[in-house]
């Protein structure tokens, strides 16, 4: 075979032969703009969030003191907070309503904190029986409240009678007599109109008792004049 026929078959071997190797050495390069999912140790941590639970025993945490829990009542009274109130509520009696300062045992409303109606609410109930005519205070927890609880606003008050009873009328209050051993909060107006001469005044008193170590309201109790 001539020289320069066998040195061009040997260049075509080498040739073949190197672009193979090339050709099984290339690797592909992974796409720039694609991302891995991150590890569990690179995902973000997050700070677990208080629950709903946590945050109402916080807020509503029972008063070791009678002026304390008033206080607070009056104002979740004042906003028409229900779900503020129910906490304040006292959890073995429930809280009761009696339109004028002698309570009418047999006569008055009583609810238990799960129980406690929204102002909403169109069921009517026999509160009692209005002063003067005798008739039954027959009304709806909405209209009751307007007229029989927060008519005034007693949150700022004139004057806070502590375990006293500051507005008198002809009708003698009975709230120890039920109440034997509670603490009041008497939120006191001592009249609106000068042409009344003072008979006009009303009052919103807060009946307390101690349970378990924490003060709570067990009865709501709305004062004025009577005949």
């Amino acid at each position: 075979m001539p020289a320069r026929r066998m040195m061009l078959i040997l260049t075509a071997i080498m040739t073949l032969l190197l672009a193979s190797c090339t050709a099984s050495g290339n690797t592909e390069r992974p796409d720039d703009s694609a991302t891995s999912p991150p590890t569990a140790s690179e995902q973000p941590t997050q700070k677990p969030a208080a629950t709903d639970q946590t945050n109402q025993e916080e807020r509503y945490k029972p008063f070791d003191n009678p002026r304390d829990a008033a206080a607070a009542a009056i104002e979740a009274l004042k906003e028409s907070d229900a779900e503020r109130l129910k906490a304040y509520i006292h959890p073995a009696k429930g809280v009761l309503f009696s339109p004028y300062a002698h309570i009418d045992a047999d006569k008055a409303v009583s609810f238990a904190a799960e129980e406690f109606p929204e102002e909403t609410d169109d069921a009517k109930h026999v509160w009692g029986s209005y002063d003067g005519s005798g008739e039954p205070i027959e009304l709806t927890f909405g209209d009751y409240y307007k007229k029989f609880v927060y008519d005034k606003d007693f949150a700022n008050a004139e004057q806070i009678g502590y375990d006293k009873i500051l507005g008198q009328g002809n009708t003698e209050p009975n709230i120890k007599d039920v109440y034997p051993g509670s603490y009041t909060v008497d939120y006191h107006f001592s009249g609106f109109d000068e042409e009344f001469k003072g008979m006009d005044w009303e009052s919103l008193i807060l009946v307390l008792e101690e349970h378990q170590g924490g003060w709570y309201v067990c009865a709501i109790v709305h004062s004025q004049w009577t005949i």
